[in-house]
């Protein structure tokens, strides 16, 4: 409320501030010459001044009450907004905790930590963080159907975005299938993301990978597709050098 009146009491001393417009006289023929723009500009505004006035006064409690309104919508903007920051603060700071125990050695306050962002952050950026962490802890420690349920987890929520941290999930359930012996596996799962994301930089990689694991399989003709495809579709990018390479140690020749 106090705001409120303070506003008031400011248009109020404008009262006495502002000089009230001087109509030119009749029969003053000094005060009967014609305005310039500028004055007329000034006498627009000095009469829209007064006018807002006028209403201000006439509709004390209206303007009162709107004043009033705007403060308390205000303040609950700027205390949710803390509210917000506050929340990012404490986010951010356990995912620091989750690192540090990791480079410390200390595996299980890391998992811990790691469990807790994940259940009180659902849906927040924040929480994908710590599901990709905690699925690498797991691939480390050689829990693969663990991590494969945390990276798949994270792209439940993350599969139409194709960054970094995307790319990283879907080799992470292609690594966990190769650690598990299943080569055919991991080689479609990274032929998969290159289907789906061929307009990203990262589908060359994920075709190199292919090729890699159809390699170490024994299916050479599909190593040989995915090097050739490679290529074919990303000659300007470094994996074509080296999938030239590989396809000359496999005897194909490359125009």
């Amino acid at each position: 409320m106090l705001p409120s009146l303070l506003f008031f009491a400011s248009i109020t001393r404008l009262i006495n501030l502002v000089p009230y417009p001087v109509i030119p006289s009749q029969t003053n023929p000094i005060m009967s010459k014609r305005l310039t723009k500028e004055q007329l500009h000034d006498d627009e505004f000095v009469s829209a001044l007064y006018a807002i006035i006028r209403y201000a006064e006439d509709n004390y409690p209206k303007v009162l009450a709107g004043i009033g309104m705007v403060v308390v919508i205000s303040m609950i903007g700027y205390f949710i907004q803390e509210s917000a920051n506050r929340r990012i603060a404490a986010a951010n700071d356990a995912i620091g905790t989750v690192q540090v125990a990791l480079m410390q050695g200390n595996t299980s306050t890391a998992i811990t930590t790691a469990q807790s962002v994940i259940r009180d952050y659902e849906g927040e950026p924040v929480a994908g963080q710590a599901l990709t962490t905690l699925a690498n802890i797991y691939f480390d420690q050689g829990r693969f159907d663990e991590a494969t349920t945390h990276y798949r987890q994270f792209l439940s929520t993350n599969d139409a975005n194709f960054g970094p941290e995307e790319f990283g999930a879907w080799s992470g359930i292609a690594s966990s299938l190769e650690a598990q012996g299943n080569l055919s596996g991991a080689a479609q799962q990274y032929l998969s993301y290159a289907d789906r994301f061929s307009n990203t930089a990262y589908a060359p990689l994920a075709l190199f990978q292919a090729a890699r694991t159809y390699k170490l399989a024994g299916s050479t003709d599909s190593a040989v597709n995915a090097y050739q495809r490679i290529v074919s579709q990303y000659s300007d990018s470094p994996a074509a050098i080296s999938a030239k390479t590989e396809l000359g140690i496999l005897g194909v020749v490359v125009d």
